[in-house]
């Protein structure tokens, strides 16, 4: 099974997703919108992932809608499991056509000094992209970071990092996405 597909049938079939976010529509699934969700943070073209995905475009144009007012007003309920499973699923999704990101990716100290720049910035969305980031890789390396937070080590040198003076921002390499991704190896397959 590739990891698209281990994507596709992680949503949680039990009461914990909503009955209205269950069953498919026209044939597109919730982990369907939330892959095309995920590709539209990283500006990847909606009819190649939907081809990779085995989505006839037609079909995703009219679900697209119900998908997005159903998922909206999931979000909107006062069920807070709910917002942790879409924030997880779209994350994983991300992560299927992630790249690097030298050095937030592996620096604690340069993702700390990017994150007080950030603060610091009339517009941090535009910092970002002038950085070369889109709004998906944001997601995922804050997603990466609070994982790796949770050791003391790195917890403490974060917060050397937001004590000090505020370092240069650091320059970042961003190598172009790779979509669609190459299949996991055999190894990682179930």
């Amino acid at each position: 099974m590739s990891t698209r597909d281990a994507l596709l049938r992680a949503l949680p079939a039990d009461g914990r997703l909503p009955e209205a976010l269950r069953a498919p529509i026209e044939g597109v699934s919730l982990g369907h919108y939330l892959i095309v969700e995920a590709a539209r943070l990283d500006g990847l073209p909606v009819p190649a992932v939907l081809a990779w995905l085995g989505v006839p475009q037609r079909a995703f144009a009219r679900a697209e809608e119900l998908w997005s007012e159903r998922v909206s007003d999931a979000l909107a309920g006062d069920d807070d499991r709910f917002d942790a499973l879409y924030e997880d699923a779209l994350g994983r999704a991300l992560s299927l056509w992630a790249r690097p990101v030298d050095p937030l990716d592996r620096d604690i100290g340069a993702w700390m000094t990017f994150q007080r720049h950030a603060l610091e910035a009339i517009d941090p969305g535009e910092l970002a992209r002038r950085a070369g980031l889109t709004p998906g890789d944001e997601l995922r390396l804050a997603r990466l970071w609070r994982a790796r937070l949770a050791d003391p080590e790195v917890l403490a040198l974060a917060e050397a990092a937001m004590s000090g003076p505020l370092a240069p921002l650091p320059a970042l390499a961003v190598p172009p996405f790779v979509f669609p991704p190459a299949p996991a190896p055999a190894e990682e397959r179930p």
